[in-house]
């Protein structure tokens, strides 16, 4: 009689287990948002300029804030899940280059010149995640923009195209690689850092882009 008690208490007590368990899942829509902060960057125009041209500019980095939402799917590539999603997001760079010319006397004089330029893309992504641990994953995956906006200024001062500068050969649409990291901080917030490389050719440069952001799973 015993023998037979705690075998039906077993069973009650899986079929619960089991019920909560599978309710835990279902509760998890494997959709989340994030948002974040990128430093961006045109690396490689650097490598077709003559000596006394980097004498004369250079490239440094811009910033700007990202958002995007992201769905857990169930496609694999082996054994890593696949997860895909979408953002707003940016590439862009700065140039400074110093100028000479002739002042009214002949001299030469220096005039410090600066571009500032910002592209928003709408950038769909996919990628195939590891986990190292039950908090810690590395993913890689690719991912394409499509060009939405631009905003060029030089000296500050905003220009469209035609006003005297031709910046067509930089704009568009552009594609390349995602390598991050990423950390949960808790059951629904989660800590991404990685970098995207860029493999399309801009003018004979290459968008890179450092960033960091926040998520959050429902």
């Amino acid at each position: 009689m015993i023998k037979y008690l705690l075998v039906f208490l077993f069973t009650i007590s899986s079929t619960v287990i089991a019920q909560e368990v599978e309710q835990a899942a279902s509760s998890k829509s494997g959709w989340g948002v994030y948002g974040g902060y990128q430093s961006m960057q045109i690396s490689g125009v650097e490598d077709d300029a003559s000596d006394e041209e980097l004498e004369m500019f250079e490239t440094e980095r811009l910033g700007s804030f990202y958002i995007g939402i992201w769905k857990n799917t169930d496609w694999k590539i082996g054994s890593l899940p696949i997860t895909v999603g979408a953002e707003l997001g940016h590439r862009g760079t700065k140039t400074t280059a110093n100028l000479e010319f002739p002042d009214e006397e002949g001299e030469s004089m220096t005039v410090d010149l600066s571009v500032d330029i910002l592209i928003t893309y709408l950038d769909l992504w996919a990628s195939a995640n590891y986990a190292m641990s039950d908090k810690f994953n590395l993913w890689i995956g690719p991912m394409f923009g499509i060009h939405l906006d631009d905003k060029i200024k030089i000296m500050g001062i905003d220009i469209t195209q035609g006003e005297g500068a031709d910046f067509e050969s930089i704009l568009g649409n552009d594609f390349g690689i995602l390598l991050g990291a990423g950390y949960s901080i808790s059951e629904n917030i989660s800590m991404n850092a990685g970098l995207y490389h860029g493999l399309k050719d801009h003018d004979g440069g290459k968008f890179n882009n450092l960033f960091i952001d926040l998520g959050y799973s429902f």
